[in-house]
């Protein structure tokens, strides 16, 4: 049995009308003649299948009858009535190491898991206490998945891997680990860190891809978590590259034909895991602001320290949404250690020039 009324939820009449109360919510929701014959049906142990067909005995056509159980079933799901049965065959499993956190993922199948294997640079099995926990499973073509608080999100097929890498994020910005986050690309070149910023559309991870391929350590191409002694520790989930970005992955990387996904703001994204990614926290040398632009030549202009803290307040973001006083000092640290930069520019290709004369000392 795949789904079955949660604890606490229980089905009732009264005065002839079919009801089901929520203890955990304490409300009742009424149900009309359709939804009662699902949930009674579920209750018995029946699976989505059997109830399909026992619609269509009723004289409901089989595209109906999927779209009456499967609205219900988020319905009740989502309000906490319906349950799912989580037992995960013990070897569809594996663990990696992410902002000093052990994530652990199981899935039902070996294909499900798949959809989500490329999100990751590097796996991890050595065994080890598990700080993140995600269980996914597949439902009338939907995929529900859950986290360590039990509860019960849902996606469709091909946003999975999207869907579970914003989900594992947002976790680890809420540790208690970080003083705050930062919308940051990191990098390392010799041991020091390169913070690339910007909010969403802004090229950080084109940029990230050149930089990768010429030489620097990927360490995160999205968030970077920050602690509480200034240092910073990037997510390196594999680079995640929009439709824009292929041409530059084919030419760097050969004809790369990866599985697409599709992020829940509608973006079509692929995965590259990089190779030793750096896994740690580093010190950050030098911070980075991009600024992209339609045309014109590629220009750095340097920044002051009350001026990079001001741009790096406006894109960070904390556990409980405000900035708190060790949250300013952790920034004060960053900012008195390394140089801050505006990055004026509309090609990847003369930006990552630009960045590696920085970093070699040339600019």
């Amino acid at each position: 049995m795949a789904l079955k009324p949660a604890v606490g939820a229980v089905f009732a009449l009264l005065d002839g009308r079919s009801v089901l109360f929520s203890e955990t919510s304490q409300k009742i929701y009424e149900l009309d003649q359709a939804g009662a014959f699902i949930w009674c049906k579920l209750a018995q142990g029946a699976s989505l299948e059997d109830v399909h067909r026992e619609l269509g005995q009723l004289g409901i056509d089989e595209h109906a009858a999927r779209q009456f159980t499967r609205q219900a079933m988020n319905i009740w799901i989502d309000r906490g009535l319906l349950d799912i049965d989580w037992r995960m065959p013990a070897n569809c499993a594996f663990s990696a190491d992410l902002g000093r956190r052990r994530i652990s993922v199981r899935a039902a199948n070996w294909d499900l898991l798949q959809q989500l294997i490329p999100l990751f640079c590097a796996l991890d099995d050595n065994g080890g206490e598990e700080d993140i926990v995600i269980e996914a499973m597949v439902l009338d073509d939907q995929v529900f998945f859950r986290g360590n608080d039990a509860r019960v999100h849902r996606c469709e097929a091909g946003a999975l891997a999207p869907t579970i890498k914003a989900h594992i994020t947002e976790r680890l910005i809420r540790s208690d680990r970080w003083v705050f986050a930062l919308h940051a690309a990191s990098l390392a070149k010799c041991g020091t860190g390169l913070l690339l910023c910007g909010q969403p559309g802004a090229g950080k991870s084109t940029l990230t891809l050149r930089l990768v391929n010429a030489g620097f350590q990927y360490a995160g191409d999205d968030v970077a978590l920050v602690g509480a002694d200034g240092t910073v520790c990037g997510i390196p989930f594999a680079l995640t590259l929009k439709e824009g970005s292929w041409a530059v992955l084919s030419r760097l990387y050969g004809d790369w034909n990866d599985a697409t996904h599709c992020r829940p703001d509608g973006a079509q994204v692929r995965y590259l895991p990089i190779p030793d990614a750096h896994n740690g926290c580093l010190s950050v040398s030098w911070i980075v602001f991009l600024n992209r632009v339609a045309s014109g030549p590629v220009e750095l202009t340097p920044l002051d320290q009350l001026g990079s803290m001001k741009r790096l307040i406006d894109g960070a973001f904390a556990a409980d949404g405000r900035l708190s006083q060790a949250g300013f000092f952790a920034l004060k640290r960053i900012v008195a250690g390394a140089r801050s930069f505006q990055l004026t520019y509309s090609e990847s290709a003369e930006a990552r020039g630009l960045l590696m004369d920085l970093c070699h000392g040339k600019a």
